[in-house]
């Protein structure tokens, strides 16, 4: 079964969780949309690195903006790949450039035929149907590809006020789960009930530190365990 991360951020940091989980692939798929406005030769720079310690074949999906990811041949190398990292950046410019393209399409796609996908900072945010947009802490239009949660990324610089403030405009019937940069949390459940659900026991936590609320309460999301053969 694929397995679907949500991030905090610190994606390319392979000493993090986050940085860690695709290390089990044999190659993976690098997706820059959300990161387009990053020096691009750093950001080539530091993927190349963390795909080294990782000792990851990898290709980089260079997408920066619609123009791309309306492209096939731009998404084509997600299809021979069996893991998939969406980088963090801006989630306001990923969903603009991404809904509805062959691009975001791929991902699906691949996620369906088992590949695993990471989703990180702004790309966690991102899939929701509520989105949270770190520009101003206030909830907005995402993807829509889970219905049930709402996701707030490198939660340890969000300051008291706004925190209290999203807390207070995520609907009581969704899991609200906030990673603090380098915190990823793993989907336990099939792609079939994951979409829609908003049940704690949907997912666990890989590593780092992750605060989940549903219905105003505090809720505890299990340790991740591999699944014995």
């Amino acid at each position: 079964m694929s397995r679907v991360v949500l991030a905090g951020g610190r994606e390319l940091d392979a000493g993090t969780p986050a940085g860690r989980v695709l290390a089990g692939c044999t190659s993976v798929a690098v997706v820059t949309v959300a990161a387009a406005f990053r020096r691009p030769d750093a950001l080539m720079s530091r993927i190349g690195t963390w795909a080294d310690e990782l000792a990851l074949d990898h290709a980089v999906v260079s997408a920066l903006r619609r123009s791309d990811a309306l492209d096939p041949d731009v998404s084509g190398p997600i299809a021979e790949c069996d893991g998939v990292l969406v980088l963090d950046g801006s989630p306001a410019h990923f969903v603009s450039a991404v809904k509805a393209t062959p691009l975001l399409e791929a991902i699906v796609a691949a996620q369906g035929r088992g590949a695993d996908i990471v989703w990180s900072g702004a790309a966690a945010a991102a899939v929701c149907a509520s989105m949270v947009d770190d520009r101003g802490g206030a909830l907005t239009v995402g993807l829509g590809l889970h219905d049930g949660i709402v996701v707030a990324a490198g939660w340890e610089n969000w300051p008291r006020d706004r925190r209290r403030r999203l807390w207070r405009m995520v609907p009581e019937s969704l899991l609200f789960m906030a990673l603090e940069s380098g915190a990823a949390v793993c989907s336990t459940a099939e792609p079939q009930v994951l979409w829609s659900s908003s049940s704690p026991d949907d997912w666990a936590v890989l590593g780092g530190t992750v605060e989940a609320r549903r219905g105003g309460t505090t809720v505890t999301l299990e340790n991740w365990q591999p699944r014995m053969p």
